[in-house]
């Protein structure tokens, strides 16, 4: 994601921008599509330096631009050129009929669209265009809504096996690309990576899915597959037509912990994306759903995925916590007030995620979820509670309304 600065007077009450925007950071402020409707809310924003992603944002700084060379060239007033606006094009008609979609939805077409696609990579002669289009529908829908999405997509993992092997793809793409961001990775590698997470499991989709699914007894057969996957998965790409060098060695060492020990920047690229992609493997998948065992929580898979060779969270580690929090949204917690509830966003620090009560102290379910600020002492994090603790189905749509 490359950064460029948002001039402010472009931000006005009630007018929806195709677009998010970022402090400095990165850190998504406003959501595309979303519309500021509070003048507080607008003069925080605009004490603040403004950003955007450069490629989102570049055909609506090109319409404001000819829209403004139009009023030059007719010699209108400064006033009417300074309250100039970009005029409607394809895209803001194309956002508007995706933002019709619930979050849900658009996630689960791309889980069928993932699905369809690793079944049999070998029928299809456009296999890896559809491919990198579906990465980048992900790209944009992950960076319009990140903490949505990983509310839905962590939430999910949590409760079901369905179509697990292209849901955690899904999932692995999202948080890889926030992680090697906040990593400050070259872009063509942050691609190789996203790619690769979709991919990793190209080979062992069907027996993926099967062994989430049910309870097979653990074959020698079975073994030989599952150890054998990475090294088959990017073979099965490369006969597809994939020349990406870094795209393939991710997928082939996705599983060697042979370096772990090695600091981080002695590794290639490709090493360093692949010990990347390990530990994001293995905390998502922590956090799903397997016929054999119940999810974990995510403070017990940052304990087996954040942490280096001496212990403690090294340079990856404390990326996958910035990147998804220790809490992060999605998961369940219990807070000081002894109420439970779910996360519905990531705050200023790994452990203070913004919650939404579920459950009140005496056990019973909140007839309105409560929203809770957990740097305030009486709503801190007291704890991680396990998925099957709570009996209360969150109403995610007003929750994610809350936000």
């Amino acid at each position: 994601m490359h950064l460029v600065p948002f001039s402010k007077q472009y931000l006005r009450l009630n007018e929806a921008l195709p677009f998010g925007l970022r402090d400095a950071d990165g850190r998504l402020l406003l959501a595309a599509g979303q519309r500021v409707d509070r003048p507080d809310v607008l003069r925080d924003l605009h004490a603040s330096d403004l950003f955007a992603d450069e490629s989102e944002s570049s055909q609506w700084r090109r319409r404001l631009g000819g829209a403004i060379d139009a009023m030059l060239l007719s010699n209108a007033p400064l006033g009417r050129i300074a309250d100039a606006r970009p005029n409607p094009g394809e895209e803001d008609g194309r956002l508007g009929r995706q933002m019709q979609l619930r979050l849900s939805e658009q996630w689960d077409d791309l889980v069928a669209t993932l699905d369809a696609l690793l079944r049999d990579p070998s029928g299809e002669r456009d296999w890896p265009a559809r491919l990198r289009s579906l990465a980048e529908r992900v790209r944009g829908l992950g960076d319009r809504r990140f903490d949505e999405s990983l509310y839905h997509l962590i939430y999910t993992a949590g409760h079901t096996t369905e179509h697990y092997s292209a849901h955690h793809g899904l999932l692995c793409m999202l948080v890889v690309r926030e992680t090697s961001r906040l990593l400050a990775w070259d872009a063509d590698l942050q691609q190789s990576l996203e790619h690769a997470a979709l991919t990793m499991n190209l080979s062992i989709r069907r027996l993926q899915d099967m062994l989430a699914a049910h309870a097979p007894t653990m074959s020698a057969a079975i073994r030989s597959e599952l150890d054998q996957h990475p090294v088959k998965s990017a073979q099965m790409l490369a006969d597809t037509g994939i020349t990406d060098t870094n795209w393939l060695e991710i997928v082939k060492l996705h599983h060697d912990s042979s370096a772990h020990a090695v600091p981080l920047a002695q590794l290639s690229p490709a090493q360093q994306a692949a010990r990347l992609l390990l530990r994001v493997d293995v905390f998502t998948a922590k956090l799903s759903r397997r016929a054999t065992r119940r999810p974990t929580t995510p403070v017990q898979a940052a304990r087996e995925a954040c942490l280096g060779a001496n212990g403690m969270p090294d340079e990856i580690g404390a990326a996958l916590l910035k990147a998804v929090g220790l809490y992060p949204p999605g998961s369940f917690v219990e807070l000081a007030s002894n109420e439970v509830g779910i996360v519905i966003g990531r705050g200023r620090r790994a452990n203070l995620p913004v919650v939404a009560g579920l459950v009140s102290a005496s056990g019973a379910p909140m007839g309105t979820p409560a929203l809770r600020d957990t740097l305030d002492k009486r709503y801190a994090v007291k704890r991680a509670v396990p998925v099957d603790e709570v009996k209360v189905i969150p109403p995610h749509e007003r929750l994610m309304m809350m936000r």
